[in-house]
């Protein structure tokens, strides 16, 4: 044996790791670079423009993809019970007269066969079957949610799909146990044994087949509605043929396949790429986090393919009650971690080229950015054990974002114990990692719609903190958490940066009042160190805090292996704590701050990119410049003055956890008194053509003495806001009067221009 004492878990890894290093082979490029996909284009809907306040927990400073509403999902117009589907998949529950299950989003891999897919290399799917055919869209038989509910004396049957295209792709077929008796074999279904099966029910194209298994064979029982704005079948069926009454009580299979135009389950070995003996199945339903344990399950379907290739699924069932239907159990919101899905206001061409309207790109460059092109999308959330949904307690809310090949589930498959301290053991927090439309999404474009969408979702079904909330991240992930604070400084308390590095030095002066972790390895491949030195150089010339712990004998890769093993991962937990113990919150309306921005990362159709923060917002740079720049301070926020101080480099020892040794370098701030306060806005711009100050945030607008002095590159369009209607605003021969709250100035460029106030 090659690795005599390595586990499965370590071998998934080193699996990560190879992939990995074949991936930056085959591109050229190191983790720090940023994968651009084709542009996005559309318009988002229902977006509040330029939102200043806290929507729910969404926070101030925000971009206006944060403040979205959430489109509906169409409904099959021939299920006639009110939606009640849960919200967490591997969950399910009894509403409105129906049952509802929702199982894990693009799991439908199968059995483990003889291909294992490429596209996955840093996050490996359980199994390996291959969609042959384009209009499967390469994840054609996933199941999304599922709903059986009784009605007078109908019952019906329902499977919603992830990815339809073409209703002719997919078939289901719901195996049930309801009486004493009954064989393993599925008819219909090669390969696949439940213990005790009754009858098998099939949904597809060719309408609603039964087989009672009486050596009759499959029988039709009428058409069933495909719907594909929902993405759904429905079927119906007279509960006389099986005798339900309110004391039935029914176990209940659900598996999905390619559909063979006859109603049954196509069995193309070679097409899907799988072994004779494996039943040409892609997905069984009821599945829960018992039957998929999150380690190294990056896709919740490990358990799923070790079953489908012995061919017993006996294990996903679930107890289905005719007598309680008619309850309606409150929706399941587990603890610990899980997998939540939400509604994405982008999906198919909007994302990309055109080239994929749904489904997933399963091409063999694992860097396809995007990936994912549905409409509905899965993130991975921790919930603290003692978690109780109360606004008037919020709990802390923490980032965990991916890094390059990875998805989701990232933290949870293979560094569960930094999920552990950083969410439960010392600082207990909500969790969430986005699947950003794939594994090489940087964050940018349509991968960060989904993380202020996500942000979104979360706060409208969780009590979380937006005053305390953090961004982290290792590698893709760090360097993803970098840019957030860059062009968000306003909505996060701090980050933590884990391998990662900022290739666009000046912007960091944006981060001032952000609190800063950093850890890096000497012998890092990817992100090489010194980039991730010039990174922290750049914090600590500019006079920030931050903590860096310089890792001598550690590498970008192999530190995945450790988890527990690595104490930068307990390091940053711990310093997360630290950091709120010392500053309480994120920084509200600071006296003085930098913002510097790249007019290329601001995309108004998709509402993201830096428009501003605190008490400064519509900015808007001269044409054909990379970087323009906006310095501010006021009076009117008087900050606690302080020296910079460099503490002498400290040792991390190695301990019982970790053999790894480290050098911690912190710069802190000492204070001693405040500023003077006073009626003074200074303001400082370069290659900035419009902005708009809002002077009650300023701490100005209520004061007599109140004034502005301003110096600028270029001409410049000045909007007032947070005056007193009537108040005329003047520089001199140059006057606006505020009216409905604002006053705007046209101002010539060049130093020292006054702006009083009459």
């Amino acid at each position: 044996m090659l690795f005599p004492r390595f586990d499965r878990s370590v071998l998934q890894r080193l699996c990560l790791t190879i992939g990995t290093l074949v991936l930056v082979a085959c591109n050229g490029s190191s983790s720090s670079s940023s994968s651009s996909g084709a542009p996005v284009t559309g318009s988002e809907p229902d977006v509040v423009q330029s939102p200043r306040t806290a929507l729910g927990a969404v926070p101030s400073g925000a971009p206006a993809a944060a403040f979205g509403r959430e489109q509906a999902l169409p409904v099959n117009p021939r299920w006639p019970f009110a939606e009640g589907a849960p919200r967490t998949s591997g969950t399910g529950r009894y509403a409105h007269g129906a049952y509802y299950w929702t199982d894990f989003l693009y799991d439908a891999s199968g059995a483990k066969g003889i291909n294992v897919p490429v596209y996955r290399v840093g996050t490996p799917t359980g199994g390996s079957l291959h969609y042959p055919d384009e209009n499967m869209a390469g994840n054609g038989a996933d199941i999304f949610r599922v709903g059986i509910g009784l009605d007078n004396n109908t019952t019906y049957w329902r499977v919603d799909w992830q990815t339809l295209l073409d209703t002719s792709v997919p078939v289901a077929a719901f195996g049930i146990d309801y009486k004493a008796g009954g064989d393993d074999e599925w008819p219909g279904v090669s390969g696949l044994r439940t213990e005790g099966i009754d009858a098998v029910i099939f949904l597809s194209s060719a309408g609603v087949l039964v087989d009672l298994k009486d050596g009759n064979g499959p029988r039709s029982y009428g058409e069933v509605s495909h719907d594909l704005p929902s993405r759904s079948f429905v079927a119906q069926l007279p509960a006389s043929l099986f005798g339900i009454s309110d004391q039935s009580q029914w176990t209940v299979y659900l598996a999905s396949g390619i559909h063979n135009g006859s109603g049954g389950f196509l069995d193309d070995n070679a097409g899907f790429r799988k072994l004779p003996t494996q039943p040409p199945v892609f997905n069984m339903a009821f599945r829960d986090y018992e039957d998929e344990p999150a380690l190294n399950n990056f896709w919740f379907d490990d358990t799923q393919s070790i079953a489908l290739n012995t061919g017993d699924v006996s294990a996903f069932s679930v107890a289905l009650d005719w007598g309680r239907m008619g309850e309606t159990e409150p929706e399941p919101q587990p603890t610990g971690y899980s997998n939540r899905w939400y509604v994405s206001s982008l999906a198919g061409a909007r994302l990309g080229d055109g080239s994929f309207p749904a489904g997933v790109n399963r091409g063999e460059n694992p860097t396809n950015n995007p990936q994912y092109f549905d409409q509905v999308q899965p993130y991975g959330i921790y919930v603290p054990v003692n978690y109780v949904a109360d606004a008037s307690k919020p709990v802390l809310f923490t980032w965990l974002l991916h890094s390059l090949t990875q998805n989701h589930n990232q933290y949870s498959a293979t560094v569960p114990n930094f999920l552990d301290a950083a969410c439960e053991r010392l600082r207990q927090s909500i969790c969430a990692t986005t699947l950003g439309r794939g594994g090489a999404g940087s964050y940018r474009a349509g991968a960060e719609v989904d993380f202020w969408e996500v942000w979104r979702d979360i706060a409208r079904y969780y009590s979380i903190d937006s005053e305390r909330t953090f961004s982290t991240g290792y590698s893709m992930g760090a360097i993803g958490t970098i840019n957030f604070m860059i062009k968000y400084p306003e909505v996060f308390a701090g980050g933590v940066v884990l391998a990662g590095d900022n290739g666009t030095l000046p912007l960091i002066e944006n981060i001032k009042w952000n609190g800063y972790y950093h850890a890096h390895g000497t012998f890092d491949e990817l992100v090489p160190f010194p980039e991730a030195r010039a990174t922290v150089d750049a914090v600590r010339d500019n006079g920030y805090r931050y903590v860096f712990d310089h890792y001598f004998a550690e590498d970008h890769i192999i530190w995945t292996l450790k988890d527990v093993a690595y104490s930068a991962y307990e390091e940053a937990a711990k310093w997360m704590v630290q950091w709120l113990e010392e500053t309480g919150s994120r920084k509200q309306n600071p006296g003085n701050f930098v913002y510097r921005w790249n007019p290329d990362e601001i995309d108004p159709e998709l509402g993201i990119g830096p428009t501003g923060a605190w008490w400064l917002d519509n900015i808007r740079a001269i044409d054909d410049v990379n970087d323009a720049r906006i310095e501010l301070s006021s009076q009117g926020r008087p900050e606690a003055l302080y020296s910079v101080e460099q503490l002498p480099q400290a040792l991390i020892l190695p301990n019982q956890m970790t053999l790894s040794p480290a050098i911690r370098e912190e710069q802190r701030w000492t204070f001693s008194g405040f500023e003077t306060a006073g009626g003074l806005v200074s303001a400082s711009l370069t290659n900035v053509a419009a902005l708009r100050l809002d002077l009650a945030r300023a701490g100005i607008a209520n004061r007599d003495d109140k004034r502005i002095e301003l110096s600028s590159s270029d001409p410049l369009s000045l909007t007032l806001i947070g005056l007193t209607d009537g108040t005329v605003a003047r520089a001199g021969s140059a006057s606006a009067t505020v009216t409905n709250g604002q006053a705007v100035l046209e101002l010539p460029a060049g130093d020292g221009q006054s702006i009083v106030f009459e």
